[in-house]
């Protein structure tokens, strides 16, 4: 059947690539060939991802692996019919073969097993097999129709088939987890302890991406913002999964590190046009740090070593997906890294923890180079030259009790866009009177420009603000604004939170 065309030795240089070398010659029919024990499926992120069905089969006494290239990987539903071309032969020893065809070669791209283990032919007819694997993915009985036999010469260009499902062998499946993150408790300084892992804090949009034959993406507040990133809508093909869960941040990277403040020309765009222009001049890359399911199997009570195993073992990295890098007990080593590299700073995982979903815990400590508090937006202050018809600097506060506390002005951190952007939604917000008790602008000696002329709105929008250190006076030193946290009530920004006593 494939005999007339090209083998596997013909089409390699083996000079050039890691494969192994083929034992013998030539290609045997699968439909009267003696099967062997074991199968094996190839993830292969070629030109195109494809996936490598290979069955092995005994070419005289050798046993070889019988190869189709599958595009969609077998079908999991009943019903769906998946195309499969019938290849080369390949050596019984590429079963094992994981790793990077270098670029230039036959096939060249990464190389993942997806699946592994032992099958049974049910049936082996002229143009017609029906086989039973036992993987620890592919549990099932797979019907594989050849659409033509060869009967002519010289044969056709392909030799097709087609795939179905006719039994679903993977038992009950674990239901998907909560979508709710798990985060961590802020620490004061970093440290060093062999029970830790450290990774950096990145700084971008915390979400959980769902990863089928499709990708989600959600956001904190369970918001889907897969359409906001159209560049991640793929992710899942990047993953050796059948269904998977991950968590991590959205981050867009300048000059070898995360920027917030670029990233934050995307987070709030609705429109197509815009979403597609912003793609080329602020791309951004899915950074994933944990593992929550994995193949019908729930990990939230697996330990944290496990859970990044097999996190790492299930990421293909490219430019738009990458796992998160860690260091075991070294925190101060990695918090100077983090200082020295303007990053925001680092966080520490136990090991052995569970992951919480939903709940802050003391088994993540964030431990950040700056900090970062949600506010609530109370006003604003007159604008002065090229800000003049918008404002100098946000008003801000936290709530104490019933009472909203003032704690600093925040005049940095805005682009163009964003001024513009925050002017149309305060202006509906306007009031008389101060929000704030006491009324800050009451006491000018003390704040000068940084409440000049000011407008006061209603107390409704948060906002996450960085600075640099609090003062003894519960004043923010150096803030930096950072965005508006549509996720977030009002009510929800205390004094409690941002580490200050209530009066």
């Amino acid at each position: 059947m494939v005999g007339e065309e090209k083998d596997y030795r013909d089409k390699r240089r083996f000079e050039e690539t890691p494969e192994p070398q083929p034992s013998v010659s030539g290609n045997v029919d699968p439909t009267t060939a003696r099967p062997g024990p074991t199968f094996m499926v190839h993830q292969h992120h070629a030109t195109r991802l494809h996936f490598d069905l290979r069955l092995e089969m005994l070419n005289g006494d050798t046993p070889v692996l019988v190869s189709w290239a599958v595009p969609k990987n077998l079908p999991q539903r009943k019903g769906e019919r998946h195309l499969a071309v019938h290849v080369e032969d390949h050596p019984f020893e590429y079963g094992g073969f994981s790793g990077t065809i270098p670029a230039g070669n036959y096939g060249a791209g990464e190389v993942r097993i997806f699946d592994s283990g032992t099958y049974e032919v049910l049936e082996q007819e002229p143009a017609k097999l029906t086989i039973r694997l036992h993987g620890s993915r592919l549990k099932g009985v797979w019907h594989m129709i050849q659409t033509g036999a060869r009967k002519s010469k010289p044969a056709p260009k392909k030799d097709e088939w087609l795939v179905f499902l006719r039994e679903n062998l993977r038992g009950e499946l674990d239901p998907l987890p909560p979508m709710d993150p798990m985060t961590a408790t802020l620490a004061d300084e970093a440290f060093d302890d062999d029970r830790w892992i450290f990774e950096p804090k990145w700084d971008g949009v915390r979400a959980l991406a769902t990863c089928t034959d499709q990708t989600l993406i959600l956001s904190r507040s369970l918001r889907d913002i897969t359409g906001s990133y159209p560049e991640l809508s793929r992710i899942h093909e990047q993953l050796v999964a059948l269904e998977a869960v991950v968590d991590g941040e959205i981050v867009t990277l300048h000059e070898g590190r995360p920027s917030f403040e670029r990233l934050q020309s995307r987070i709030n765009l609705t429109n197509e046009r815009d979403i597609k222009s912003a793609m080329q001049t602020c791309p951004v890359t899915f950074i994933a740090f944990d593992l929550l399911y994995l193949d019908g199997r729930s990990l939230l009570g697996a330990p944290l070593e496990e859970r990044k195993a097999l996190l790492e073992a299930a990421v293909v990295p490219t430019d738009r997906i990458d796992v998160s890098t860690y260091i075991e007990g070294e925190g101060r080593t990695l918090y100077s890294v983090a200082e020295q590299s303007r990053l925001e700073g680092i966080v520490a995982k136990k090991l052995g923890s569970p992951y919480r979903s939903g709940r802050r815990s003391k088994e993540w400590l964030k431990i950040k180079t700056t900090h970062d508090v949600d506010v609530v937006i109370g006003g604003w202050s007159e604008g002065e030259g090229s800000r003049s018809s918008r404002f100098g600097a946000l008003l801000v506060g936290v709530f104490d009790g019933a009472t909203l506390r003032f704690i600093g002005a925040v005049g940095t951190g805005f682009s163009d866009r964003m001024l513009g952007d925050l002017m149309a939604q305060l202006r509906p917000l306007q009031r008389e009177s101060s929000p704030f008790d006491p009324d800050p602008s009451k006491d000018r000696s003390k704040w000068g420009k940084a409440l000049k002329n000011p407008t006061w709105v209603e107390p409704k929008l948060a906002a996450q603000v960085e600075y640099r250190e609090l003062t003894s006076g519960g004043k923010l030193r150096a803030p930096s604004f950072k965005s508006l946290r549509s996720d977030k009530e009002a009510a929800e920004c205390t004094a409690e939170s941002l580490g200050l006593d209530a009066r």
